[in-house]
């Protein structure tokens, strides 16, 4: 147990050599690229290593816990969370036994393995985004589900490692989602085309995913205003639409919640496509945190606010004195 968290404190940096994390170093570096091309087209007030390294994003008190969740999160994933982990491929397996059972072999079985290939490629991409925004919108809409996602809305500046803000349970129940939906996808395939359950991959990472984050997903938690322009931005989120997302203005309230796709969210409503740069200001007004700005209160704030949620509202009233004080301090 103690190599394992040993091991769980250095993932922080594991992930930079890691092609399916985000913060994959090449990643990054097409991230700072595309910074430096908005700096060269834009009016370059400040220099661009101000741009890219300014201490008072990057040592700002938010982006810190930022820093100290994301260490935080690996050790309890392999101490508390460890029991609580589902692994995709039996569930797979489980799934295509059960459908050959009741449906018997599939009526596309023979169909080319490049075919097979391009539709699991494409079909996963689409239905883990999808997953991705209905997981994201009950995040904001089921009360118990916002209090904790509101450690992620509450960061007071964006960065790449703002991604991984997000409180620990939220965590261990957005994995859960991507290894059930990596399930239901390769389980009906599998059925669909034995023997072809594979997607293009880059590096051994989704092709269709790494390609998305290599090109500049980083930059959605982040200062830098990069937009694909209205007529993109109907089909694709920018990283300027999630950056509206964050924003604690009214009109950027509940608004883009995709990941990728900006389909789920015309489909909802809560398409916001802006007309120019904006000045975003992100975060949670005064006192809607429900936190503080310790570790101890973040993980344990949101857990007390998340059960008196539940609760009926003349007990919330009795226990008003339970939540946020005792704990945000």
């Amino acid at each position: 147990m103690i190599e394992r968290v040993l091991a769980a404190l250095f993932d922080p940096f594991r992930a930079l050599a890691e092609p399916e994390k985000r913060v994959f170093w090449p990643h990054l570096l097409v991230s700072a690229l595309l910074v430096a091309v908005v700096w060269l087209r834009g009016s370059r007030r400040r220099s661009l290593a101000r741009v890219l390294f300014d201490p008072a994003l990057w040592l700002h008190r938010s982006a810190r816990l930022d820093y100290v969740l994301f260490a935080v999160k690996g050790v309890l994933r392999v101490t508390l969370f460890a029991p609580f982990a589902l692994a995709a491929v039996p569930l797979a397996a489980r799934l295509s036994s059960m459908l050959t059972h009741a449906l018997g072999e599939s009526p596309v079985r023979g169909a080319s393995h490049g075919l097979a290939v391009l539709l699991f490629s494409v079909v996963l991409f689409v239905v883990e985004d999808l997953s991705r925004f209905l997981f994201h919108l009950a995040t904001h809409r089921v009360a118990p589900l916002w209090e904790l996602h509101k450690v992620h809305h509450s960061a007071e500046v964006l960065t790449p490692l703002t991604l991984y803000r997000v409180h620990p349970i939220e965590g261990l129940l957005n994995r859960t989602r991507g290894t059930l939906t990596m399930a239901l996808v390769a389980g009906v395939c599998a059925w669909a085309f034995p023997g072809s359950v594979r997607a293009y991959e880059i590096l051994g990472v989704d092709a269709l995913g790494f390609l998305w984050s290599f090109a500049g997903s980083n930059l959605r938690h982040s200062h830098v205003w990069i937009s694909y322009g209205p007529r993109v931005e109907r089909w694709l989120l920018s990283p300027a639409q999630h950056q509206v997302h964050h924003g604690c203005e009214p009109r950027h309230h509940d608004r883009n919640f995709g990941t990728a796709l900006a389909v789920w969210d015309r489909l909802c409503g809560t398409l916001y496509v802006p007309r120019g740069p904006e000045r975003v200001r992100v975060g949670l007004a005064p006192g809607l945190a429900g936190h503080g700005d310790g570790l101890a209160s973040v993980l344990v704030a949101p857990v007390v606010a998340a059960f008196c949620s539940v609760l009926p509202a003349k007990k919330r009233a009795e226990d008003a004195g339970l939540r946020v004080p005792s704990v945000a301090e």
